[in-house]
């Protein structure tokens, strides 16, 4: 898993460095992904989340700021003013920083800079006593402890730094305008984490969905393999249909004059999620008639039978939703509900 969420992190630095900025917005992004990645693993050791974020937030800016260098022409991201730059920073830092703070907490390393410091202020202000069974392990339990509350601040001071670095190789604005972006990107990051951590405990609710979607995947995996199926049998009709009358069929896209199959399948896919983006038309009365039957099939097959897939699964997720209410100490509702209303009877009858 550890493995997959680096390799998704490096695609997605990758392509975005690519997207704003060309090649070099690429190699500016991975570059400074893989400081930021150093950086982080000499400050805090390897913790793997705590460096995944530092490292995405380095490699994104990166990109943004390189790009900026170069031409409008291949840059989405042309030369700004300074105060520009400090939005777009502050934008990318805070929202890592609340999905740090909304992930939330690492594992204690014990290595690193900020682990040395913490441990030399730990031990001068709790000084260990002779008669302590475990020294070690009481100052270990402490430096952990003080890591977890501190993991924000030491976020927000890597990145802050980071940022500073980055805009002072990539644009070279004032000294006074990186001591600005400095304090702003500690402040803002630290607060955006610290939200982020107070609302981590109230979107609980999301775990039990993945653990219900965990207990319907039989039915998804037959759902979508049955939507795939319309949607290259409908490429197939399409591709009749241009085959028949290639100067009616279609109108809209020029491509459609040398298309390929994938030209029929996008278009398949676009009819059948009632998208509609207009690039391509039916234009005949037999592509019209087929555009039709597929949205009513896709709707449909959406309706029906992730429908009637809820209901044969449905008493899976009872048991696991017993389970969730077992370990918090609470009652299926709808039960709780029906034990109420006997319980008014049978006090009713009584009086």
């Amino acid at each position: 898993m550890l493995v997959v969420l680096y390799v998704l992190a490096a695609l997605t630095v990758a392509a975005f460095g690519y997207g704003m900025g060309g090649p070099g917005a690429l190699r500016a992004g991975m570059l400074y992904a893989l400081v930021g990645l150093l950086m982080a693993c000499v400050a805090v050791g390897f913790a793997p989340r705590f460096v995944i974020v530092v490292a995405l937030a380095t490699g994104l800016l990166g990109s943004i700021l390189r790009a900026a260098a170069g031409t409008e022409v291949f840059s989405l991201f042309p030369k700004q003013t300074t105060v520009n730059y400090l939005r777009v920073i502050l934008t990318i830092c805070g929202a890592i920083s609340f999905g740090g703070g909304l992930y939330g907490g690492f594992r204690f390393t014990n290595h690193g800079l900020f682990n040395w410091i913490s441990r030399v202020v730990i031990a001068r202000n709790q000084p260990i006593s002779i008669l302590d069974a475990s020294p070690r392990v009481r100052l270990m339990k402490e430096l952990s402890r003080h890591f977890y509350a501190s993991e924000r601040m030491y976020f927000s001071l890597l990145t802050a730094f980071g940022s500073t670095l980055i805009a002072k190789f990539e644009i070279e604005p004032a000294r006074r305008s990186l001591i600005i972006i400095f304090l702003s990107v500690l402040i803002t990051t630290s607060l955006a984490w610290q939200f982020g951590a107070w609302l981590k405990p109230r979107i609980t609710v999301l775990g039990n969905i993945f653990r219900i979607l965990r207990q319907m995947w039989e039915a998804l995996a037959a759902f979508l393999l049955g939507y795939a199926a319309l949607v290259f049998i409908f490429a197939c009709f399409y591709a009749a249909a241009w085959r028949f009358d290639p100067v009616e069929a279609f109108r809209g896209v020029d491509a459609f004059r040398h298309p390929s199959f994938a030209d029929f399948a996008y278009f398949s896919v676009v009819t059948m999620s009632t998208v509609g983006y207009g690039d391509v038309i039916p234009a005949n009365a037999l592509t019209r008639s087929l555009a039709c039957i597929e949205v009513v099939l896709g709707v449909g097959w959406v309706t029906v039978v992730l429908s009637a897939a809820a209901a044969l699964v449905r008493p899976k997720v009872d048991l696991v939703l017993k389970r969730e209410w077992a370990e918090v100490g609470e009652h299926d509702p709808d039960i709780a509900a029906a034990e109420q209303v006997v319980e008014t009877k049978i006090q009713k009858a009584a009086s």
